[in-house]
């Protein structure tokens, strides 16, 4: 069985790029082109200001809500004798694609563990080593849709 999430990654990459777009588009419409009827020039200026204000607003919640996600590009395979999971983070700057492959010899067990209000479920991995139990550091699973999210707790208990 293979979980691939390449769809979702690349969908929510051209909803944060449109995001960005629109907002940048905005702020420099309003700034620019958009007359606020007053007879006052401060006023005109504080008008705009305070609508581009909340906009910023607006992004920046926007950005602090995907960023506290953590989302996730996920691959997943168990055709093999092994688990291989490849996964890359989807925040700016910190999408190193790793890759953990796991003998289902040696899969002891797993753990989903949420966070961020309830909204973001991680998959914590244990594997038995020479010297004890190793455990894996969280990847989310934020990006999984939940027919996904079923499959996957289905291929890594069997």
């Amino acid at each position: 069985m293979v979980i691939d999430t390449k769809v979702e990654a690349s969908t929510l990459r051209k909803t944060k790029t449109f995001v960005l777009i629109v907002y940048v588009v905005l702020v420099v419409v309003i700034a620019t082109f958009i007359r606020i009827d007053t007879i006052d020039k401060a006023k005109d200026t504080a008008y705009k200001f305070m609508i581009c204000g909340s906009l910023s607003v607006f992004f920046l919640l926007f950005y602090w809500f995907q960023y506290n996600m953590k989302y996730t590009y996920l691959y997943f395979s168990n055709n093999s004798k092994n688990f291989v999971i490849k996964f890359y983070s989807m925040q700016l700057f910190w999408g190193k694609p790793r890759t953990i492959e796991i003998p289902k010899t040696s899969f002891v067990k797993y753990d989903i563990v949420m966070g961020f209000l309830g909204k973001r479920d991680s998959l914590v991995l244990y594997q038995k080593t020479p010297k004890g139990i190793a455990k894996y550091p969280p990847i989310s699973l934020t990006l999984l849709s939940k027919k996904q999210k079923i499959e996957l707790e289905r291929a890594l208990i069997s």
